[in-house]
């Protein structure tokens, strides 16, 4: 075999110098270009094209039949497999004359045409050309169909769709996950043409998932004494106001209001204003021991309503203080006062810092400020403190709801779209 390399300015009289020199009869081996100049940046670049021919082989014998087209291949350098492998390539692999290209190169070429063979067998079965395809020679055939039931595809289906209905809720991933994992068991029994019976069940397993404890007014004889504790703004003396009127409907005037809200002015007198319209008496204490005077004062009452200052929940001093007046012999029942539109890490962190006071039950404020209410459920898997109170308007006392799971449930399904009242 003859190999030379040619170059030229392009491809055209790269082909013309190589027939004149090697007749029509040559093979292109390779082709690639050469930026001349200094660091390959300046000059007019150059194509090297590399040929060879057979001068052994007999030409009459192995070319006659061959079209002018194939006698001289241009092979592209590319990163695809772009030449054709062909009869003609058969035709000259297939010479008696073994010498062409070197046993080696006639047997990777006879590999790669093998190799687009397969391709084009496997091609066509993927798309669906061959009709009854050889699964044992497909590489295509080899993934299996899914094992999986259509009844159960779609089971998954209605699980992803109610955990998005859920997420949407405000119900965090982990929850929602939760209650899905729950509701996936009675699936199979819940008519997917029914929101409503799905929603029922839905509300039934976040009941069961809650912790709701209201106070018990008038359970017994003993005087009930409930504190209000928590950040600043969440409102604590609106919330007061409302529980206090909604005894005064439901039981009877025997209530007294205490404060020790000595922090801000604005307070005590909002307070005042409130037990003048309910005409309830209003205490103003400043030390611990003003409070015990206070609550020995109206030990005939059956409910005294402690107002007291918002504390952050970063400040470990005013919380400590709040608990020198706070004392557990004086059996006061601690309600954290937590505003829903705050986020949840941060109620989270709240209830930790104030529950060196000994928290008996939360409760949640602008509820009607919320487009969602998972957060009602979320801060309830996190920690056992139980629920009272939930607020949703600063009506008093008509925007008071006193909990219960069924309620609260309801509320986090449903789609809140503005003020809420009963």
């Amino acid at each position: 075999m003859q190999v030379k390399v040619f170059e030229s300015i392009d491809m055209a009289s790269g082909l013309k110098m190589i027939k004149q020199e090697l007749g029509s009869d040559a093979l292109i081996i390779s082709t690639k270009t050469i930026k001349n100049g200094k660091l390959g940046l300046l000059g007019k670049p150059t194509l090297e094209i590399t040929a060879a021919i057979d001068t052994t082989m007999p030409v009459a014998q192995s070319y006659n039949n061959i079209p002018d087209t194939f006698r001289l291949t241009k092979r592209k350098q590319t990163s695809g497999f772009n030449r054709i492998v062909d009869n003609s390539v058969d035709h000259l692999l297939d010479s008696d004359d073994g010498n062409f290209a070197g046993t080696s190169l006639a047997d990777e070429v006879s590999e790669l045409k093998n190799l687009v063979k397969n391709l084009t067998g496997e091609i066509s079965q993927l798309h669906g050309n061959n009709k009854n395809p050889d699964p044992s020679t497909s590489i295509f055939q080899q993934t299996k169909k899914s094992s999986i039931p259509p009844r159960q595809i779609a089971e998954i289906s209605r699980e992803e769709e109610i955990q998005a209905m859920l997420l949407d809720r405000g119900i965090n991933d982990h929850v929602s996950r939760q209650i899905t994992s729950l509701l996936s068991k009675n699936l199979n029994d819940l008519d997917p043409n029914s929101p409503e019976l799905q929603t029922t069940a839905i509300i039934k397993i976040i009941q069961d998932l809650l912790h709701v404890a209201p106070p018990l007014f008038g359970s017994d004889d003993t005087q009930q004494r409930i504190a209000f504790v928590g950040p600043t703004g969440v409102g604590k003396t609106t919330t007061l106001a409302k529980v206090a009127a909604s005894y005064l409907a439901a039981h009877s005037p025997s209530i007294a209001l205490i404060t020790i809200d000595t922090y801000r002015i604005a307070a005590v007198e909002q307070l005042k204003v409130y037990g003048e319209i309910m005409h309830l008496p209003v205490d103003v204490v400043i030390t611990p021991g003003q409070l015990i005077s206070a609550i020995e004062k109206h030990q005939d009452k059956d409910l005294i309503l402690i107002d007291t200052a918002g504390r952050s929940p970063r400040d470990g001093l005013s919380i400590n203080e709040l608990s020198t007046f706070l004392s557990p012999d004086l059996n006061i029942d601690k309600h954290l006062v937590l505003s829903a539109p705050t986020r949840e890490a941060e109620l989270l962190n709240t209830i930790e810092r104030f529950s060196s006071l000994g928290i008996s039950n939360t409760i949640f404020t602008k509820i009607d400020e919320c487009s969602s209410l998972g957060v009602l459920l979320n801060i309830q898997i996190e920690n056992s403190i139980p629920l009272s109170y939930v607020t949703n308007g600063q009506r008093v006392p008509e925007d008071l709801i006193e909990v219960s799971q069924n309620r609260v449930a309801e509320l986090i399904m449903s789609q809140n779209e503005g003020p809420l009242h009963d």
